[in-house]
Parts: C-alpha cells; sequence; structure tokens
C-alpha cells in the first residue's frame, strides 16, 4: 500500500544520545532534551519546526553555569513558555529538581537564573516557584510567583500553602500550554485496533484522525515491538516500525500537535510528520 503522507524531517542526536523531552517554543521552534544513558548528562537543542534545521546544537548547562545543583552535574528539560525553555538541576542525592535556567534558544545565552527556585507550574499570569527552607528545624516552602520572561518575583506567596495551592489548581497544564494532544490507553473493543490477546496500544483521536501504537513481544524473543499507524477517516494513510527488539516497550513515544505527529523511532529517532489532507 503507497503511503499517502511521508516524514517531513527526521532527528538523530549527535554521539548517540537519545532524543528524551520534547517541547515547543514560539515562533514555531521545537527544544529537545537529547541524553546519554550510561551517564544521564544532557544537552538541549532547537529546530525549526518546518525543516527541522538545528537552530541550536549542543547547548549544556554546565558550559554556561558551573555551580549546577545535583550529582553529576545533570539537568532536564522543566517546561517551555512563549520563545524561551527553562532547565532544571537536581537536588543533591535526591531525585527531586532544583533551580531554573531561562534559555533563548535564538541567542544561544541563558535569559535568567534562579539556582534556589524549585518549578511547580505555570499560572496564566507568571511560574509559581518556591525556595526550600527551615524554621526550628522543620523545612519549609516561601512560594513565589515569577515573571517567565525576566524572572522577577511578581508576587512573594511565602508561606500561605492554601494561596500557592490555589494558583497551582488555576495554572496550565504542559498539554494545553504546548497544544498538545499525549497517547490514551487503547481498548481492545475499538474498531481500529486490530489487537490480539499478545498486544496492547496506545492511541490519539482528533477529527478525523486516529493514531495507534501497537506494542507485542519482539519477533526475536528479545525485547519489544511496535508499529505507529494513522488511520484518516478510518482508511491507512501512514504507517512506520516505531520500535524493534527494545528493552521496554515504547509507550508514549509520540504525541500529535495541530496536524503534525511528533514521534521517536527505535529509541534514538525523531521524527515529524505533516498529517495534510491530499486531493
Amino acid at each position: 500500500m503507497p503511503e499517502l503522507y511521508v516524514p517531513q524531517w527526521r532527528y538523530i542526536p549527535p554521539g548517540n544520545a537519545l532524543p528524551w523531552k520534547i517541547m515547543f517554543l514560539d515562533p514555531d521552534i521545537l527544544v529537545c532534551e537529547n541524553r546519554f544513558r550510561e551517564t544521564g548528562r544532557t544537552f538541549f537543542s532547537a529546530l525549526s519546526l518546518q525543516s527541522g534545521k538545528e537552530i541550536l546544537s549542543d547547548f549544556s548547562l554546565e558550559d554556561h553555569f558551573q555551580a549546577i545543583t545535583g550529582t553529576g552535574n545533570m539537568a532536564g528539560l522543566e517546561t517551555a513558555r512563549g520563545n524561551l525553555f527553562y532547565i532544571h538541576g537536581y537536588q543533591d542525592n535526591s531525585p527531586e529538581h532544583r533551580g531554573i535556567w531561562a534559555v533563548d534558544p535564538l541567542k544561544g545565552v541563558i535569559a535568567w537564573a534562579r539556582p534556589e527556585a524549585v518549578f511547580v507550574a505555570n499560572h496564566p499570569d507568571g511560574m509559581l516557584v518556591y525556595a526550600s527552607g527551615a524554621f526550628a528545624g522543620f523545612p519549609e516552602r516561601s512560594y513565589y510567583l515569577l515573571d517567565a520572561e525576566r524572572g522577577e518575583v511578581l508576587e512573594a506567596i511565602g508561606f500561605d500553602a492554601e494561596r500557592a495551592n490555589r494558583f497551582r489548581r488555576e495554572s496550565l497544564s504542559d498539554e494545553k500550554l504546548q497544544k498538545v494532544q499525549l497517547p490514551r490507553k487503547l481498548e481492545s473493543e475499538c474498531s481500529f485496533s486490530g489487537l490480539s490477546e499478545e498486544e496492547f496500544g496506545e492511541y490519539i483521536e482528533r477529527d478525523e484522525l486516529f493514531i495507534t501504537a501497537i506494542h507485542t513481544s519482539a519477533k526475536s524473543g528479545k525485547g519489544f515491538d511496535a508499529v505507529i499507524r494513522v488511520h484518516r477517516n478510518g482508511k491507512r494513510v501512514y504507517d512506520d516500525v516505531l520500535g524493534t527488539g527494545t528493552a521496554a516497550p515504547s509507550v508514549n513515544y509520540f504525541l500529535l500537535r495541530c496536524v503534525t505527529l511528533y514521534y521517536i523511532r527505535n529509541t534514538n529517532e525523531l521524527v515529524s510528520v505533516r498529517l495534510l489532507c491530499r486531493e
């Protein structure tokens, strides 16, 4: 069966790094956290949504800020908003995040830094964060609202946890802020699932589009295989291998943003497919 859709671009991080997490910026930029599985070290790339061409490459936090919190100078992609993306470090000997560094990908610089802050949520009026402290030997959290563009304090909330929780409830999810749809579990009774007893799946549905990822034990007997398929009005219009013989199932490896599908193929290749009508 001929493909109606083909990838508009593919991106493979250099040096055997894996594309670990992606987010979207204005104007029309994708930022990718790339991670070395063995060491946990990360670097960041920014790509054009249209061409996949690198706008920013091999951006590493330790190259710009030497006092990163956390063992091994590990960092991660925290969130993205407007034309900036935000990197976090880690607390010493802990998986918990600490520090916020705002990066301007077009200039390749850190726009502002708050090493003492811990990200909580994206509020419509700013970024909700807290700083850790102690009183009489007991840990406390002091909350405040930051200007996401400049890193300046807009409002000091302090130790008022009830007020901080109200800000949290009013905040935007990354899914809504990024304008993306993430996959859900595919039930076997769905007409497009085609699931056998040995398989499980995920799906995204939007208007006439129905996108599935089907996972099964690898044919080789080791690991897992997966395929990704796109149906439009009941007709299959695109399919590809999502993973072959991977150590773990390739779960949550795809998303839909507007009419563009993004997925990670064989753990190391980021693929973009624009799902447009073909006359």
